[in-house]
């Protein structure tokens, strides 16, 4: 029988999938043979996450959450299936495959789903300058901390993988520094620091409520597409 890991970056990605109690750092059951694992923000949280995932012995990987789009046509709450993740050195294809069949339900679906590739980095991407760098040179249509790892290990240990983005900044929004200064690693605020930020640079804050609204959009999305992949088991068992 297959078994299937998931990887969530933050809490509030995990509860689009599993509305119970969660664990942290520890895959756990959410169907039968389909385990998620909240990993925290990053290159080495999510390698973490993937490595807890291999000792199920999982066949395939899912990189699921939230990004940021750099590519100008990319609006929040759109959803990403990715063709291929990349670092700006290597880049790893997710498996066609599974990638075809997720396209092909979806295509007229009131989910849609664009279809494109995604750069990982190691440090956050936060303003529109650097946004629209980074799509120069690479080509991709959004970012995030986390899927190169998971493509990384997928990729040594012949898994499948697939990874699944919802935009929450688009690439004109410049991500508030109260925000980028006062998360932790699971994307929890740091409320005292944070509210002394938005006291000290006012100018953030609307900034702030729009992050806000386009993060729930962002999350809306994903619960939305995660009743149909449950449903259908993520479309990668026979």
């Amino acid at each position: 029988m297959k078994k299937l890991g998931i990887i969530a970056a933050l809490p509030a990605e995990a509860k689009c999938l599993q509305s119970k109690k969660i664990n942290f750092l520890k895959p756990f059951e959410i169907e039968k043979n389909i385990f998620l694992c909240i990993s925290g923000i990053g290159y080495q949280s999510s390698l973490h996450a993937a490595k807890e995932l291999i000792k199920l012995n999982v066949n395939g990987l899912i990189s699921w959450g939230v990004a940021g789009g750099i590519c100008k046509s990319i609006n929040s709450g759109d959803l990403i299936l990715a063709k291929a993740v990349t670092n700006q050195e290597k880049s790893y294809k997710t498996s066609n495959k599974w990638h075809r069949k997720i396209e092909n339900h979806f295509h007229n679906s009131l989910c849609k789903i664009l279809s494109g590739d995604i750069v990982s980095t190691k440090k956050i991407c936060a303003t529109s300058i650097e946004k629209t760098k980074l799509f120069k040179e690479t080509g991709a249509l959004a970012i995030d901390m986390e899927s190169f790892a998971m493509a990384e290990t997928a990729k040594t240990n012949n898994l499948d993988f697939i990874i699944i983005r919802a935009i929450a900044d688009d690439a004109n929004l410049n991500l508030p520094k109260a925000v980028i200064e006062n998360v932790d690693n699971f994307g929890r605020l740091k409320i005292v620091k944070f509210i002394i930020s938005c006291l000290l640079r006012p100018t953030q804050i609307s900034k702030i409520i729009l992050l806000a609204k386009n993060y729930k959009k962002a999350l809306k999305s994903l619960k939305k597409i995660s009743i149909e992949l449950k449903k259908e088991n993520f479309l990668y068992f026979p």
